[in-house]
């Protein structure tokens, strides 16, 4: 696996907006946890030529996309509570970026093994 390989491409950054679109247009209230999935799917899907580029390229979305979640729901949290309600939600928020970023992953896998399933000429 190279790495210049994973990051090369619009799948990454295609991605990443996915995330943070979804988690602005559905509310910040919600979980983003099956927009994550989905999204690992999708960058599965376009990072097909390795089961480890798709799934790292996947994971990569997942933790940025869900880095920049934390940080606008930090900031919305800490302008309408204050700063002690933000403590609780960033204790909180951490375990929800590793489940998302285990999430991601995953999705990622999926997408590449949906690929190889459709049986498309690449």
């Amino acid at each position: 696996m190279d790495f210049n390989n994973v990051t090369k491409g619009k799948a990454i950054p295609l991605g990443i907006i996915i995330i943070v679109l979804t988690y602005l247009l559905s509310g910040a209230s919600s979980s983003i946890l099956p927009f994550v999935f989905f999204t690992g799917i999708l960058v599965g899907l376009m990072k097909h030529d390795n089961i480890t580029e798709s799934a790292v390229a996947a994971l990569l979305v997942a933790l940025i996309g869900s880095v920049i979640s934390t940080i606008i729901t930090s900031a919305i949290i800490y302008i309408s509570y204050g700063s002690t309600y933000l403590a609780y939600t960033l204790t909180s928020s951490l375990y929800l970026v590793i489940l998302y970023i285990i999430a991601g992953a995953i999705g990622g896998v999926i997408g590449y093994y949906i690929f190889n399933e459709l049986d498309v000429k690449h």
